[in-house]
């Protein structure tokens, strides 16, 4: 038996598989952890697995990887800007929701600029994975920068794993490509723009309320005006 990284919710784990690469299910579950060399091991149902291009691990690559050894998986996507922050940096959260997977979606975006705050919350689909509304909130977020922040340092933070792991961390992904390449395209446009991990659900200021306007749009299936407050210096 062996290994392979697949989609599970917001994060990425690795499912015990057979050979040719097919989760091994046992009483309707798939046993899954959440690292190279982890011990302990969960249930998940086979339908909250999303597959990801990448390497079948044998037991033994898997019981013996270290932290030198890994991929490119979440856990090695940065959480930290190279960059610092500073007051001029444009601080931005996404986030993007779905009730049901796949079922009617939404994305919320929080933009921190020095002078202003920009908040979005979008209904973008009555049907729609989770994968695509995370990809539909960063595309979202960098249409709405502006033409004299080309060269801006921007962070922009993320929860989804899955979404840094197709846009910047090599994985090849089978679904989304139209989304993903009209991101990578819009991100050469600004030159210190960085893609960030941030911890889901974890009260990080931008991430929580990115969360809120996300999920807002899915309950309500609707859409608002984006909304900018000017801020005191």
């Amino acid at each position: 038996m062996a290994w392979k990284q697949f989609q599970f919710r917001d994060q990425t784990v690795f499912a015990r598989v057979l050979d040719s690469g097919k989760p091994i299910v046992h009483r309707g579950r798939v046993e899954i952890r959440y690292k190279l060399g982890a011990i302990k091991s969960y249930r998940a149902s086979p339908e909250n697995l999303e597959p990801i291009d990448g390497a079948i691990i044998s037991d033994a690559e898997f019981k013996g990887a270290g932290p030198g050894k890994r991929g490119a998986t979440a856990e090695n996507l940065r959480e930290k800007p190279k960059d610092p922050v500073s007051d001029a940096t444009v601080i931005i959260h996404t986030d993007g929701a779905c009730s049901g997977n796949p079922g009617p979606a939404g994305i919320g975006i929080h933009i921190s600029r020095p002078d202003e705050t920009v908040e979005i919350s979008e209904f973008i689909s009555t049907l729609a994975t989770n994968n695509f509304a995370e990809l539909a909130a960063i595309l979202r977020a960098l249409e709405e920068l502006r033409e004299d922040e080309r060269d801006t340092s921007i962070h922009l933070y993320t929860d989804s794993g899955w979404a840094l792991g197709v846009l910047i961390g090599g994985w090849k992904a089978k679904t989304n490509l139209d989304q993903i390449g009209a991101i990578q395209k819009k991100m050469a446009e600004f030159s210190k723009l960085e893609l960030l991990k941030v911890k889901g659900h974890a009260g990080v200021d931008g991430n929580e309320e990115a969360d809120h306007l996300a999920t807002t749009a899915v309950r309500r299936e609707a859409s608002k005006p984006p909304r900018t407050r000017r801020r005191s210096r």
